[in-house]
């Protein structure tokens, strides 16, 4: 790739990156797009056994990986439906019940394994004749002359003589870049954006578990005092007995956790659920990450802009973080459109500008909201525990409240 001039270089090859390159190529055949991965190029392999790292697709996610050609991939693998949400708090009587029904749709949202939907996502993206995937491009420096993004990548020879000229020179020019690559995007600290950051002090434990029972295809989240924990319906290898674990954990009870063999974890798991699916009868291997909220004090700098976990990073409680980068990616796309069709340059001020005020309240007060959530339910004070439990108990008998409740979380 030889000094490619682009209309968009998108910097970070997961679901949201994929998504965003994916939609801005569907909508503009005409445009040139790059999609820029650190990584070496790597095959995703669909297994005869489930990724325990899942998401929870909204119906608005749904309908973007529909609009780019995805979804009826995704769907023909592994895609879960389900249609009720059933919350309740260790520490006391208060619960509630989300069922599709109460809104009249088929569903509430789809779990989908994360590698089902890159591999779908890379499909796509291979079959569209106007996208370049780029592996191996670590972005180290960049530079912006008459209009464009020069973007260099680690080992390529600089004007000073640098040594460690690579076979072929990769110097990408780009009229907007996209800054998709995650928590510790190398974009934001190219543009010196700052970033404000909460450290929640707990772990998040994912792994599969095979319980006695059948899920119904129902989600299940149980607060408690450390953490959450939601066992995620999925199906698709011939049962409905297999739940995506997400258990949310203090640090300290984590590394317990971890600890354990998984005789020993899945009872634990089992006593943590409260035996709702029956027994825990075996756990796959668990994988563990440090819970971090961030937030970029902005979302773009002179021709270029972030999207996804590169701008905002939330609590996985609610299963939203992917869901608000998709919306990202939907935004950012329409007011590119819109810049486009009115003649303006994509990456004009005033269209980033529009894309960061359409969309930084939302992921703030998502945020806030998610923030929020973690402190209540961590409060062991009885007048909490009392606030808590009655709100849940409240909102249980409202159906208008719980119609409110699930049309907001779909529309993410």
């Amino acid at each position: 790739m030889n000094r490619h001039r682009l209309d968009f270089a998108i910097v970070g090859a997961g679901m949201v990156g994929m998504a965003q390159a994916a939609l801005l190529a569907v909508r503009h055949p005409n445009m040139r797009l790059a999609l820029l991965e650190a990584s070496p190029e790597t095959t995703v392999q669909q297994s005869d056994s489930y990724e325990p790292r899942v998401v929870a697709l909204t119906q608005a996610s749904r309908e973007l990986l529909e609009e780019v050609g995805a979804w009826e991939d995704i769907s023909a693998q592994r895609a879960c439906p389900y249609v009720e949400m059933r919350v309740w708090d260790a520490d006391g009587t208060g619960s509630v019940r989300f069922n599709s029904r109460d809104v009249q749709l088929p569903n509430l949202g789809h779990i989908v394994e994360n590698n089902i939907i890159v591999a779908a996502l890379r499909a796509r993206l291979e079959a569209l004749p106007n996208v370049e995937l780029v592996n191996s491009f670590r972005l180290e420096s960049w530079w912006r002359d008459c209009g464009l993004w020069h973007l260099q990548p680690r080992g390529e020879q600089s004007d000073d003589g640098v040594e460690g000229l690579r076979e072929q020179a990769e110097i990408v020019q780009t009229r907007l870049l996209i800054g998709a690559d995650g928590a510790r995007s190398k974009v934001r600290d190219l543009l010196r954006i700052r970033c404000q950051e909460t450290d929640y002090h707990q772990t998040a434990l994912v792994c599969v578990a095979r319980c006695e029972k059948s899920h119904r295809h129902t989600a299940w989240q149980r607060f408690m005092q450390s953490g959450p924990l939601a066992f995620l319906p999925m199906a698709g290898l011939g049962d409905d007995n297999h739940c995506a674990v997400v258990w949310s954990a203090d640090d300290s009870l984590a590394r317990e956790l971890l600890m354990l063999d998984d005789q020993a974890f899945a009872l634990n798991l089992e006593k943590a659920i409260e035996s709702r699916l029956g027994k825990v009868e075996s756990v796959s291997e668990r994988f563990s990450f440090p819970l971090r909220a961030r937030h970029a004090e902005r979302y773009h700098g002179p021709g270029a802009v972030l999207v996804g976990d590169a701008a905002h990073s939330i609590h996985p409680l609610a299963g939203q973080g992917v869901n608000l980068g998709f919306q990202d990616v939907r935004v950012l796309t329409d007011e590119i459109d819109r810049a486009l069709s009115r003649g303006l340059e994509p990456a004009h001020t005033s269209v980033l500008a529009r894309y960061e005020r359409r969309r930084r309240g939302d992921n703030a007060s998502t945020l806030k909201a998610m923030s929020a959530f973690k402190s209540l339910f961590g409060a062991g004070d009885l007048h909490w525990r009392w606030l808590r439990n009655t709100g849940l108990s409240m909102v249980d008998a409202s159906p208008m409240l719980k119609k409110r409740i699930i049309l907001r979380a779909m529309a993410v």
